[in-house]
């Protein structure tokens, strides 16, 4: 989402969640708000999320049946709007109201997360199976769980932006292209052969640069999109998005 001004907040998922604990002062009303979309806007934004957690979990040296109870359990109890007296202490980022809610959840869950997990009506689908093999063949290094988070945090959030871009060239009847020109995207192939390209796609080499320059705008405007759906207003978009190509390099 472009810098256009802090009203254009006023319907990202966050917000409304924000709406509901007085964190985001001025964006949405909570009158306005129901408790209904509140909890399907936070379950939008922690379906695309979870998976920070879990790999927070394990490399808390939780395991993998133990992670994936830790992050059912704590969705359960978050999914019915149970913490979010802290929300103005993280400043209005889900990114750390998650992690802090999770640690906090993390110190006090050995008495009830199993029993609270196990009757839950959850609206975000878990692919624990998927998330633990990225885990295990990811580099291990020595980082901490929070700086792990992060890391897994800007994947999520980079998988999801090159999805949305993917359905959108489906969507037009545009696949091909965007199969053939997607390995440049984000640095992931600084000198791409546009010669090779063009001979693929029947185009010449000006059409595919041009073609490369405008996915790689939109790739920019989804991005800053989704990251607006994880933050109060737009001053912390640059921010935000600074720190999680900083964790990237980690």
């Amino acid at each position: 989402m472009a810098n256009s001004g802090h009203a254009s907040f006023a319907t990202t998922h966050w917000t409304l969640v924000l709406a509901a604990a007085g964190g985001a002062a001025g964006a949405v009303s909570p009158s306005l708000v129901s408790a209904d979309e509140r909890a399907r806007a936070l379950a939008a934004l922690c379906r695309t999320y979870w998976p920070p957690l879990y790999v927070h979990a394990r490399r808390r040296q939780l395991s993998p049946a133990d992670a994936e109870d830790a992050v059912q359990g704590f969705f359960a109890r978050l999914l019915r709007l149970e913490s979010l007296a802290d929300v103005d202490r993280e400043r209005g980022r889900f990114r750390a109201f998650l992690l802090g809610s999770f640690n906090h959840y993390l110190a006090d869950r050995r008495d009830h997360d199993r029993a609270e997990k196990r009757g839950a009506h959850l609206l975000v689908p878990l692919n624990p199976q998927a998330t633990e093999r990225a885990f295990a063949n990811a580099p291990a290094g020595d980082l901490s769980p929070d700086v792990a988070f992060d890391r897994a945090w800007a994947v999520a959030l980079l998988d999801r932006v090159t999805a949305r871009l993917r359905e959108e060239h489906v969507a037009a009847g545009r696949a091909r292209l965007f199969g053939a020109l997607s390995p440049c995207l984000a640095g992931r192939r600084q000198d791409a052969p546009h010669a090779a390209i063009a001979a693929q796609l029947g185009l010449s080499g000006p059409a595919v640069r041009v073609a490369l320059h405008r996915l790689r705008q939109r790739y920019r405007h989804i991005l800053r999109e989704e990251i607006a759906q994880t933050v109060a207003c737009d001053r912390d978009v640059d921010d935000e998005l600074r720190l999680l190509l900083a964790a990237l390099s980690q």
